[in-house]
């Protein structure tokens, strides 16, 4: 059965004031954007030459353009400061894509938690209000890095920054409301956005949104210790052992994928392949649905090295997290950036302690960037986790009955004209809000047309319609 959670846990009552003290201005004036004052005929002529008004903007450079259905799509480099409290500093360009449907059309700032992909996909709530969305990468993602890569500057609110900025720049062109969303660590960016900066935007849908507390969450071990069915958890289990009992037949299939371009020099192709075994569960939930498997396709323990390995390959991919070429590109500022503030799972490792050789070793202060100081502050994701439950307002959380990351998800109050939606057989992905039973469908889609001040346009659903439309998302977090 569906379930809309909310819950509160108990605070201390001066801890909240205490911390919330720097929320900044919570108040509803300046919350819709300025009225752009062109009448209809006027805004007809902008569509006709959106890209001149997009060439007008400030530090807007058009790297592509095209029609693609009934939208127009630009890919776009957008200068930033590197840090935003020195603007007259060093420069970087963020990239950017742009969904253009109408200037009069709501506006919904997808933050992405990392690198954005070239291709266009929409989110949910751009769907299903006919409207306009900017996609905005993360900092030091993609080719979005500042040259000097000083790590002090990728931090929580720099990043909110660059929205607020993205913001105050597209506003002066897309003058509707706008709403903001995001996926995983980009849930979670967008959640931080609206924090740092509460008037840019009306209301916020944040998909599967990650969060924990400390460097090892322990609330992760007890919910993988319950999560779905217990057949399909004994059978992980069997699988973890069986490849960790047979790791001197499987290390050597990793290894071999230095022909795919992958060295182990940093970790060793031993501790590697461990760390993905361990991960195994953990990674198996959080794309459950949208990955190619399911528990009818985990394997026996006795089936061969080749086989028992390509499920820990798809599962847990060794070569695309641990690997050289990984450790120092896209995982590297995932790494600093748990390592520092957004914290990061504890993968249990008690049952399998008797195989494990580097028991303890999954921290991400011990992995890249190296020589960097790391210091784990958790100040920024506490002040949002009060923030969230207290005031919040116009917030719609999408999480995932068999998500991990559900384990320690944020909560909302209603009573702020927030909810969160927990999908009971899914991991509160893209799709879940169009799939939910009536009357709550209804009911969630009136408020998100109200917060956009437009209205939802429901759409048909088939049979893996929706997951294929989002399959590309598969891998990012």
């Amino acid at each position: 059965m569906w379930g809309v959670t909310y819950r509160f846990r108990g605070v201390v009552g001066a801890l909240a004031v205490s911390l919330l003290a720097a929320c900044g201005d919570t108040s509803e004036a300046g919350r819709d954007g300025a009225p752009s004052g062109e009448t209809l005929s006027e805004a007809r002529a902008i569509d006709d030459d959106i890209r001149a008004r997009l060439e007008a903007l400030p530090g807007v450079t058009i790297l592509g353009d095209e029609q693609i259905d009934d939208f127009r799509f630009f890919t776009l480099d957008f200068e930033q400061p590197a840090d935003h409290r020195h603007p007259e500093g060093e420069k970087f360009l963020q990239r950017m894509t742009l969904f253009h449907r109408s200037v009069t059309a709501p506006m919904v700032i997808d933050t992405e938690g990392a690198e954005i992909f070239a291709e266009p996909i929409a989110a949910e709530p751009v769907d299903l209000l006919k409207g306009n969305q900017v996609t905005v990468e993360h900092r030091f993602y993609g080719t979005s890095t500042p040259a000097s890569r000083d790590w002090k500057l990728l931090d929580v609110w720099q990043s909110a920054a660059d929205a607020h900025r993205v913001v105050e720049v597209f506003k002066t062109i897309y003058g509707a409301r706008w709403l903001s969303t995001g996926v995983f660590r980009g849930g979670t960016a967008a959640l931080l956005h609206r924090y740092f900066f509460p008037n840019d935007v009306e209301a916020t849908i944040p998909y599967a949104e990650r969060h924990s507390l400390g460097l090892q969450d322990v609330r992760t071990p007890h919910f993988l210790a319950t999560v779905g069915d217990a057949t399909c958890r004994d059978r992980l289990k069997a699988v973890q052992r069986a490849a960790l009992e047979r790791r001197e037949e499987l290390t050597p299939l990793l290894a071999a994928q230095v022909e795919w371009g992958f060295t182990f020099e940093t970790l060793g192709v031993d501790k590697a392949f461990e760390f993905s075994v361990v991960r195994l569960p953990f990674n198996f939930w959080e794309y459950m649905g949208l990955a190619p498997y399911d528990c009818d396709t985990i394997p026996e323990p006795t089936v061969s090295a080749e086989e028992l390995f390509a499920f820990v390959d798809l599962v847990a991919g060794p070569a695309y997290t641990f690997s050289d070429q990984s450790l120092y590109s896209a995982i590297e500022p995932e790494s600093y950036q748990c390592a520092t503030e957004l914290g990061a799972p504890l993968f249990p490792e008690l049952e399998l302690r008797p195989l494990l050789r580097y028991p303890g070793g999954q921290v991400p202060t011990a992995l890249p960037p190296a020589g960097v100081v790391k210091v784990y502050n958790p100040v920024p994701l506490l002040k949002l986790e009060l923030w969230t439950r207290l005031h919040a307002r116009r917030v719609l959380i999408v999480d995932g009955a068999l998500s991990p990351w559900s384990a320690s998800a944020f909560g909302v109050s209603s009573r702020n004209d927030s909810y969160r939606i927990v999908d009971p057989a899914g991991i509160g992905f893209y799709g879940t809000l169009t799939a939910l039973p009536e009357p709550q469908r209804t009911f969630y889609f009136e408020r998100l047309a109200e917060w956009a001040d437009a209205p939802v346009h429901v759409p048909a659903v088939t049979a893996g319609k929706l997951s294929r439309s989002y399959e590309k998302l598969l891998r990012r977090r």
